[in-house]
């Protein structure tokens, strides 16, 4: 078809000038509805190919050295999928190789997807951020706070935006604490047949501070989960399959992997000086190919890299994909919005992440310090999977490794480091 436009046409210069625009915006089209294809020229959206190149070299090296099993890295600029790089083992016994096909956990990076997934509630009517959660969930009602001498009665409730940033009380049962974290471990939480019962216990739980008054990382996000169900009829799964993955062609992510998917599954590994690389979990023998009950929304997804930067693009574009919207471009925008001026007026320093000044509604927003912030956001996984999105530069990056522990090889600062020294324009 197009050597006959071409040849039909008397001026034929012009026509295969229009025919290769054409071409290139409907590329960069494609990537923006969230069908990718081949990477583009670096420079041709104002990044650099040598110093993506550098970062593949470094994160190859640690492949080599036998310090990663595998890793793959992502990059979108400007509506166009600049990078995207496979190298290395997804089951090193048996030689699989990392590629674009491969799922990973990604446990926190299911965060995010969550919050999103509440705050179309939001939109929608279904609650307002300052209401308690004992609205809903009646359980949550009287809840206690945990001091060194006594349980003592909580004198504020949870409201929902709590759970969204984070300043709930609830932990993950690694406070500074020791009968306190004992508490939350005879709770046995992730035994729970379902998110129901995983609620009922929590509710049991003393918080670590009155609400709204610190930050805290913890289980708010599965209580996220549980909101999500009682709020739309729907199990979390099904919600999640209907308003998320399916609008955004997220084919793979899914809580429990579908049997046909096992063999693109990735091994976990640990890493040990004295013996290196080990096997954390199985890919054929683990608690995402068993049936799974319980749908963790604080940590319990697998996916691709591919699905994840359909998600991130949704974000990207101001909530809309292929199509689809997903939220309102001014609902992100309150998502991006640093939400902790209450627990800093409370707390003279928060116990965020390094190198996180901020926290939103579902991300961690970064800043140069706390009364400035920029709208550059992301989350990470318990085996270093990470993401960030820059809306000023248009730009986003997913980087999937599968390791534990992983904070000693510093990877998530190295990438942001990589991506943002490659923007030449």
């Amino acid at each position: 078809m197009l050597m006959l436009v071409y040849s039909v046409m008397p001026n034929q210069n012009l026509v295969l000038t229009f025919i290769i625009s054409s071409l290139l915006f409907a590329s960069c089209e494609a990537v923006a509805q969230g069908h990718f294809s081949d990477p583009v020229d670096p420079e041709s959206v104002g990044m650099s190919s040598d110093s993506l190149q550098s970062m593949d070299d470094y994160f190859h090296q640690l492949v080599d050295t036998e310090q990663l099993a595998g890793i793959q890295t992502a990059v979108i600029r400007k509506g166009q999928l600049v990078h995207f790089d496979s190298y290395g083992y997804g089951n090193i016994a048996e030689s699989s190789p990392i590629t674009d096909q491969s799922i990973f956990r990604i446990f926190s990076m299911t965060k995010p997807i969550v919050s999103v997934a509440l705050m179309q509630l939001f939109e929608n009517g279904h609650f307002k951020l300052e209401d308690p959660i004992h609205k809903y969930l009646p359980e949550f009602k009287d809840l206690t706070i945990y001091t060194d001498s006594a349980l003592i009665p909580a004198k504020e409730p949870i409201q929902i935006i709590d759970l969204l940033r984070h300043t709930s009380g609830y932990s993950y049962g690694r406070s500074a604490y020791p009968e306190l974290n004992q508490i939350y471990a005879s709770a046995n939480l992730y035994a729970s047949e379902n998110i129901w019962e995983f609620a009922q216990k929590a509710s049991q739980l003393p918080l670590q501070f009155e609400p709204g008054s610190d930050w805290q990382y913890g289980i708010s996000t599965n209580l996220c989960g549980y909101l999500i169900e009682v709020l739309s009829g729907q199990s979390l799964d099904a919600y999640l399959q209907t308003h998320i993955f399916d609008p955004l062609g997220m084919e793979d992510t899914h809580f429990q992997i579908p049997e046909e998917k096992i063999d693109r599954f990735t091994v976990g590994y640990g890493w040990q000086e004295e013996n290196g690389l080990t096997i954390v979990e199985e890919q054929r023998d683990n608690r995402y190919v068993r049936e799974v009950t319980l749908l963790n929304g604080g940590g319990g997804l697998v996916s691709t890299t591919y699905d994840y930067m359909h998600f991130c693009q949704m974000l990207l574009n101001g909530g809309v994909l292929r199509g689809h919207r997903i939220l309102k471009a001014e609902t992100i925008d309150l998502m991006l919005q640093d939400h902790l001026q209450e627990a800093r007026a409370s707390q003279e320093q928060l116990r965020l992440p390094p190198g996180e000044l901020g926290f939103g509604l579902g991300f961690a927003v970064r800043g140069n310090e706390a009364q400035e912030f920029e709208q550059v956001f992301g989350w990470g996984g318990a085996v270093g999977t990470y993401f960030k999105i820059d809306p000023k530069n248009e730009l986003a990056y997913v980087m999937m490794i599968q390791l534990s522990p992983y904070r000693h090889l510093g990877l998530r600062q190295r990438l942001q480091d990589f991506v943002e020294a490659a923007i030449i324009d």
